[in-house]
């Protein structure tokens, strides 16, 4: 029967857990991992906050520019149709 064993098919004998050098760095990889994932995704936040800001900052200037060329339009059709201003 073929083993199901992907070292086995690869024609690599099994040598069981890992030796005791290698086991305290798998074992630090993995509490690096615990500690650096956190910290990547804190320094994230504010990244993604400054982003928004930026955002919302364009957003509103956009629309007060929008409603300054409305506000202006609108005091132009006042000042034509208004008789104190005809001659």
């Amino acid at each position: 029967m073929a083993s199901s064993d992907p070292l086995h098919r690869a024609g690599l004998p099994r040598q069981g857990p890992p030796s005791a050098l290698v086991a305290p760095v798998l074992g630090l990889a993995a509490v690096g991992a615990l500690v650096v994932i956190p910290l990547v995704l804190m320094a994230a936040i504010p990244l993604v906050l400054a982003s928004v800001l930026v955002v919302g900052g364009a957003l509103a200037v956009g629309l007060s520019l929008w409603a300054t060329v409305e506000a202006l339009a609108a005091f132009e059709r006042w000042l034509e149709t208004d008789r104190r201003f005809q001659r």
